[in-house]
């Protein structure tokens, strides 16, 4: 188990992940749609690794056990497996490297897309939260 470093500032609904060494964020507070499509477009196996390295660029991920359960809803490889296929080929034509670079955005795209969605749906519930709250004052001071 690790200590939390000196000097790291946890933000609301953060804490330190002692077992993994890590910094965590409730998985409500994080991009799941996000946070998969970039484990899945990252080519690597192992979840914690890629985790530990998320959160020290300053990506809010979720704890570990949290990941593993959206990885495995999505049917993400999450552990190293030898593989009999052989490695995929890097681009090295322009238009592969063309395609390959259309492909990422794509998936950047559809990324961002899943974001702006979540959170307008959060902004309407929170719109609604609003009015009720203020519907409510307005009856208690009437």
């Amino acid at each position: 188990m690790s200590t939390i470093p000196e000097g790291t500032v946890l933000g609301e609904g953060q804490s330190w992940n002692a077992q993994h060494g890590y910094v965590q964020t409730k998985g409500a507070m994080c991009d799941r749609p996000a946070l998969l499509v970039a484990f899945a477009a990252s080519g690597v196996s192992e979840t914690l690794p890629w985790l530990k390295e998320q959160a020290a660029n300053g990506v809010a991920v979720p704890p570990y056990a949290t990941f593993r359960l959206w990885a495995a809803a999505k049917k993400l490889k999450t552990t190293p497996s030898p593989s009999k296929a052989p490695a995929p080929a890097v681009p090295n034509s322009p238009e592969a490297i063309k395609a390959e670079i259309a492909r990422l955005q794509e998936a950047y795209k559809e990324s961002l897309l899943s974001k702006v969605d979540r959170l307008k749906s959060e902004i309407e519930k929170m719109q609604q939260e609003l009015a009720a709250a203020e519907k409510e004052l307005k009856e208690i001071t009437a």
